[in-house]
């Protein structure tokens, strides 16, 4: 029916600075390195601090954020251009 229905307090993304987090654990635990945050949101962007991704790649395909767009290391308005660079 669509109600709310709470949401999970233990997981990282559920607090302030919890993508940031999740990505620090991800390295710990798994030697991630470089890691790279794709988003499209402030919340996303907030990945980009020490410790956290190395790199973030700004989305505009839906909505474009200045402050995202600004924060960006690599801005794009479709996956075309992410699907290219790794081929």
């Amino acid at each position: 029916d669509g109600a709310y229905a709470g949401f999970d307090k233990e997981e990282f993304t559920s607090r302030s600075g919890g993508k940031a987090n999740a990505i620090v654990h991800l390295k710990k635990e798994h030697g991630y390195h470089p890691m790279v945050m794709v988003g499209d949101g402030a919340t996303d962007l907030e990945a980009r601090t020490d410790g956290g991704a190395e790199v973030f790649i700004g989305y505009g395909g839906i909505q474009v954020r200045d402050k995202v767009a600004l924060g960006a290391d690599w801005f794009v308005y479709s996956f075309e251009p992410l699907i290219d660079a790794l081929k």
